[in-house]
């Protein structure tokens, strides 16, 4: 009887997955045996069906020693019996395993640079690359660690926001007809170069990091500088995190922009970090670069003048279960009017932050911040014009609240509210900004490691000095690959 010829090519590849499969499992059996039973799946050329054997076929002349009876009752092909039987090969190891100690990159680690924060959670977008395994170039007495992740985003937007790209709720324009938005991009992805080395006695480190959220010709993808500085003991030179701010309490956010309040600056600066009275206290000063917002009055012509670094210190507690931080900011804020002297004014300001794991799955946190005159440390002015000729530096208070859990080894979620409140001076225009507010909920996949995937919806409203409101609604879905 004959199979029509559909059938018999559906039976004969079901037939060579099955050897396939089994050869997969079968370390020993070579390439050459597998070609030999795969030729022996050919169909018959007299039409008739060849039944295809439940076990191996008889060893042929001369005959191999009987190997060992295995656990599906099928004998050992003979080839494979007469070598002795290899290890099974070594599970799949994490690429982040601690490397051997006579690695120069090993003698590198330490723990200022290198212990994980006491609250850091699964894809924490602020924490630096870990300095062990990946990519990993090692010189006679120096190592360089190359990191970063590539990260896309896809958003779709509910109704008119200016900024694209990312969630900035000072953006939201009142009184625009509706509109919608869709816009896919990777400007957030990263990469980075850690370079050490040893110095009498102390390692010493030169970090590099960038992304592509650069304004450049066509205002998207440019190569932008986020992090470039040294470390030698407790003094850093260079642009990085300024010491007002908090990285460990910063949202876990798929939207680059955060949390309204919370302070992401990174700037110019010279630091100096040491530890005080126990085991986890440490005070930092630090002089940062002078960057101002200044709204400059109508019928005044002239420039902003920063003739003075800001001078910021820093109080901050670290256990196991937690961390807080204190910092505060003093500057000097100039502006000179055409062929005058500079007009200076003081500001300052104060940043509470801190975070707290109840239990190993669940990270709280929160910020509290407050002055006058740090308005750019957000992103809203630092002066605003309250007349034709006359202006005043600007209030502000901020808060932020959140909450991230992870479900399983494989899910997570984050939750923040925050919002922004900036002093309602009388004679400032308008449509100046009274108040913003930003809310983000998120669930994030992780299925394999360093590979991640989420979605996020975000809201956001913004009020004028005017009383006149409006929000925006959106959601972001974003996918992550972490450089090993």
């Amino acid at each position: 009887m004959r199979y029509p010829s559909r059938r018999i090519a559906l039976l004969c590849c079901a037939l060579v997955g099955c050897l396939f499969t089994r050869v997969c499992a079968d370390d020993d059996l070579s390439f050459e045996q597998f070609l030999i039973q795969a030729d022996d799946l050919q169909p018959p050329t007299d039409g008739s069906v060849r039944r295809l054997p439940l076990t191996d076929p008889a060893p042929v002349d001369p005959p191999p020693l009987q190997p060992p009876p295995v656990a599906d009752s099928q004998t050992v092909p003979a080839e494979a019996a007469a070598d002795p039987p290899e290890s099974p090969p070594p599970p799949i190891q994490n690429l982040d395993a601690a490397m051997p100690d006579n690695m120069i990159s090993s003698q590198l680690r330490t723990q200022e640079f290198d212990s994980p924060a006491t609250t850091s959670m699964n894809n924490d977008f602020t924490k630096f690359p870990d300095f062990v395994g990946g990519i990993l170039i090692e010189g006679e007495r120096a190592a360089m660690k190359i990191g970063g992740y590539v990260k896309a985003d896809f958003i779709s937007d509910f109704d008119p926001i200016d900024s694209t790209d990312s969630f900035d709720t000072t953006t939201i324009p009142i009184g625009a007809p509706p509109r919608r938005n869709a816009r896919f991009h990777a400007r957030q992805s990263r990469l980075s170069f850690d370079t050490r080395w040893k110095t009498g006695g102390e390692v010493m480190r030169a970090f590099i990091e960038a992304d592509f959220f650069g304004d450049g010709s066509d205002g998207s993808n440019a190569f932008r500088l986020r992090h470039a500085y040294g470390t030698y003991g407790r003094f850093t030179a260079g642009q990085t995190w300024t010491t007002f701010t908090d990285p460990s309490a910063v949202p876990n956010t798929l939207d680059f922009e955060g949390a309204v309040s919370n302070v992401n600056r990174r700037q110019g600066l010279v630091r100096w970090t040491q530890p005080i009275l126990w085991d986890g206290l440490s005070l930092a000063a630090a002089l940062e670069n002078p960057r101002i917002n200044f709204e400059i009055p109508s019928g005044v012509q002239g420039v902003g003048r920063t003739e003075s670094p800001d001078v910021i210190a820093r109080l901050r507690y670290e256990q196991d279960w937690g961390e807080f931080q204190s910092a505060m900011v003093l500057r000097e804020l100039g502006f000179q009017p055409v062929d005058q002297d500079v007009i200076t004014g003081t500001a300052w300001g104060f940043n509470f932050t801190g975070s707290v794991m109840p239990t190993d799955t669940i990270k709280g946190y929160y910020q509290i911040t407050f002055g006058e005159g740090i308005g750019s440390y957000r992103g809203s002015p630092d002066v605003i014009a309250t007349g034709p000729d006359t202006a005043s530096i600007l209030p502000m208070f901020g808060w932020m609240v959140g909450c991230k859990r992870e479900w399983s080894d494989r899910w997570s979620s984050n939750l923040t509210y925050s919002r922004l409140d900036l002093e309602a001076i009388p004679g400032q225009a308008p449509d100046n900004l009274r108040s913003t507010t930003y809310l983000a909920v998120n669930l994030i996949n992780t299925p394999y490691e360093r590979v991640f995937w989420g979605i996020e919806y975000l809201y956001g409203i913004r009020e004028n000095q005017s009383g006149a409101r409006a929000d925006a609604n959106r959601v972001q879905m974003s996918f992550g690959f972490l450089l090993p």
